[in-house]
């Protein structure tokens, strides 16, 4: 025996084996990857585009479903997406440029670029605004969501509020209203509008070309429009920046998350600050950093976005520089959660489960075709048949029964929303919501009832305190 042609030959065959081995379980989790989204498509909770990477390498990359959904236009990779809040690292991404080049601090007071605030702007620092512990409100509470909001009509009304929500840093309660200072901050330091800024220091270097912030000036040529769950039209319609307003793929921002393992745009130490937690006053950390949600434990830091029909996420899990993003246009249909856990878990090879479907999406089905009492039929029978396919959440109900008063079929929406206390007969909300229904038909003796009914399930129910006076009074008067 020739113990050196030997020893070559098995020295040979663990080196095949190690390079085939990572090839096969990649090649596996590429066929469980297209197996998930697949049935998703099928089923109707995923429409969007997706990119999977391991590694720094894509191992998977696809496009299910429909850009615009009437005109039957399939999406392509280059389709382009509203991200909501996946916009807002790319706005602290601007602020952290400009620290770098001493332009501004994170220390700076709100007073000094705005002095239209109430004193209490002379607490309230950038770094507050970045990391949701400001105190400063979601904008989105203020101001009536018409199509062609700025940023403007947002300052304005939020200078008007006299107190903050909490003391600067002493909690963490996500804000947009924050985010749009910051955008504001970023024009006034710059003198470029945000679009600009981030066009010339952030897409155009690092080859984005498919990516912009959004402004009436901006004509997209590749356009996903949004819908909601049933496939109707909600398109985004603001033109907000710097909370939100931009636009992208999902390979474009796979540039991006490459980059940030790069100094190319700002200095390690500032990304290392970007993706830790924020400090509380009590010494407490919050789980969010600038403009990055923040797992600490796992080195992870992600952003989802949802505003009218488009839902979006983008994860960075940076000890073994893996990545899922995905950009969705239909609303709700996708089960977020349950998404991104099975393409996380596929990712790291650990089991993982298939999203349920919405049960509002079938539901709604048999509505279309035979009415509400066959649509409530069915659900009774799923329910007592134990199906797992379905989300049953008390949400799901809940949803659909909104949707219905939407669409002014109050009868339909009781009967939803009846069911829905059938169900769940413990959970307040489902009384409050049955209570708004029967309100909205006039019927004010049930909705007292309802109310009241949710009341006792949460002694804490502001809404229900406030209508049961408001019934009661226009009782008294009437009387």
């Amino acid at each position: 025996m020739n113990l050196k042609k030997e020893l070559l030959k098995v020295i040979l065959t663990f080196s095949v084996l190690f390079l085939t081995s990572p090839t096969i379980n990649s090649q596996q989790k590429t066929e469980n990857l297209d197996s998930l989204l697949t049935y998703c498509n099928t089923n109707g909770i995923f429409n969007g585009t997706v990119l999977i990477a391991e590694n720094q390498n894509v191992i998977y990359k696809k496009t299910l479903g429909y850009a615009d959904f009437e005109k039957g236009e399939k999406l392509t990779p280059d389709h382009q997406f509203y991200l909501a809040s996946v916009s807002k690292q790319f706005t602290t991404m601007a602020v952290m440029m400009l620290k770098e080049k001493g332009q501004l601090s994170y220390d700076d007071k709100l007073s000094k670029y705005f002095d239209e605030f109430p004193d209490y702007a002379d607490d309230v620092t950038i770094l507050n605004l970045m990391t949701h512990t400001s105190g400063i409100p979601n904008h989105y509470r203020l101001v009536e969501q018409k199509p062609g909001l700025s940023n403007q009509d947002a300052f304005n009304k939020l200078i008007t509020v006299q107190e903050l929500d909490f003391e600067p840093g002493t909690q963490y309660r996500y804000s947009n209203g924050g985010f749009i200072l910051l955008a504001m901050i970023v024009e006034k330091v710059s003198g470029q509008s945000l679009h600009d800024f981030l066009e010339q220091n952030v897409f155009g270097p690092l080859d984005m070309n498919n990516t912009f912030v959004y402004d009436k000036t901006y004509k997209i040529n590749k356009k996903a429009i949004g819908y909601d769950i049933f496939g109707n039209n909600d398109d985004y319609i603001f033109y907000t920046t710097g909370a939100g307003g931009i636009y992208s793929t999902v390979e474009d921002l796979f540039k991006w998350d490459q980059a940030l393992y790069t100094d190319k745009l700002v200095s390690h130490e500032s990304l290392e600050e970007a993706f830790s937690p924020f400090r509380l006053t009590d010494n407490s950390f919050s789980d969010y950093g600038f403009g990055w949600a923040v797992n600490y434990d796992d080195n992870i830091v992600s952003h989802g976005g949802g505003l009218a029909g488009f839902r979006t996420y983008i994860e960075r899990q940076m000890d073994n520089k893996n990545t899922i993003i995905f950009l969705t246009n239909n609303g709700d249909a996708v089960q977020f959660g349950a998404l991104k856990n099975a393409l996380s878990n596929i990712l790291n090879d650990q089991p993982f489960e298939l999203p349920k479907i919405p049960v509002q999406l079938t539901m709604n089905e048999y509505y279309t075709k035979y009415g509400v009492d066959s649509a409530t039929a069915w659900y009774r029978e799923q329910i007592e048949n134990k199906n797992k396919r379905f989300n049953f959440a008390e949400v799901q109900l809940n949803e659909y029964g909104y949707y219905l008063l939407a669409k002014k079929d109050i009868d339909g929406a009781i009967k939803v929303f009846t069911l829905n206390t059938e169900t769940f007969p413990k959970e307040y909300n489902t009384y409050d919501s049955l209570g708004e229904a029967f309100f909205t038909k006039g019927n004010t003796e049930l909705a007292l009832k309802s109310y009241r009914k949710s009341l006792e399930l949460n002694p804490d129910n502001k809404n229900a305190k406030e209508m049961i006076n408001k019934i009661e009074n226009n009782n008294t008067l009437r009387n």
